[in-house]
């Protein structure tokens, strides 16, 4: 005892109260599922953030395309108005001949210009391969009902370029729909040119429900946009061609 005492070792005998615990085995096999169940649950929930981050990060690519036509649409009405109140003034330079010349696009030069631009277009129309739009034989029509496209625009640009916008909805709501957008020109000539956007990415897709898509391409020059159509074509990732379907380019 004195040799412990001088290494400084203290002895302590347990002789406090004992307490005891009883538990179910039905509640034991509770807490055991609910621990080994967590892992699953853990990696569902990681799933679906994932999900929803792809989803906003698409919806914000989207916004941020529509902020930039609103912002081009807002400098194109800006500029008419100005040019607006430059005819309202009667010191403008040329307002005489600005003002003939709307006079006559407004009136009977109009007409003339309408049917001469349909008789262009049905002589086009004959003279292309694809015929008069799509589902006969030099062009079969594709729409497997997997995906809408509705509100297709197609417009040229400045310089030789196209606009193409489109909506595209998921017909089935409980399932992923991924796939890519891609356009052909066909030239009044009957002309083939597969079309590039800018950026390249931007005819993927990836979406739940809606999607708005705004692609822009730049045409060669040696290609022409007068009485032009263009070939749109939807392709998802598992199924192949979903959807093909033929528009005409806007002036």
């Amino acid at each position: 005892m004195r040799y412990r005492e001088q290494l400084g070792i203290i002895l302590m005998r347990d002789n406090g109260p004992r307490r005891s615990f009883r538990l179910r085995r039905s509640h034991f096999f509770a807490l055991v599922i609910f621990f080994g169940c967590m892992p699953v649950v853990c990696a569902v929930l990681a799933w679906q953030c994932w999900q929803l981050w792809q989803e906003n990060a698409s919806l914000r690519a989207n916004m941020q395309r529509f902020e930039m036509d609103c912002q081009t649409a807002q400098a194109t009405a800006e500029r008419l108005q100005n040019f607006e109140e430059l005819l309202r003034e009667e010191g403008v330079q040329g307002r005489e001949l600005l003002l003939r010349r709307l006079a006559r696009t407004g009136g009977d030069a109009q007409a003339q210009e309408g049917a001469a631009s349909a008789e262009s277009s049905q002589a086009a129309a004959a003279s292309s391969p694809l015929g008069d739009g799509p589902g006969h034989e030099d062009f079969p029509e594709v729409d497997t009902g997997r995906v809408k496209v509705a509100n297709v625009q197609a417009r040229a640009l400045r310089g030789n370029g196209l606009r193409i916008g489109l909506d595209l909805r998921n017909t089935e709501t409980q399932k992923l729909l991924a796939g890519t957008v891609s356009a052909t020109l066909v030239t009044a000539s009957g002309q083939k040119c597969p079309l590039s956007f800018d950026p390249e990415d931007v005819g993927n897709f990836r979406i739940s429900r809606f999607k708005r898509a705004v692609m822009v391409a730049r045409v060669p020059d040696q290609y022409s946009l007068v009485n032009a159509q263009v070939i749109l074509e939807v392709t998802e990732q598992d199924s192949g061609l979903i959807y093909r379907n033929i528009f005409a380019v806007e002036r």
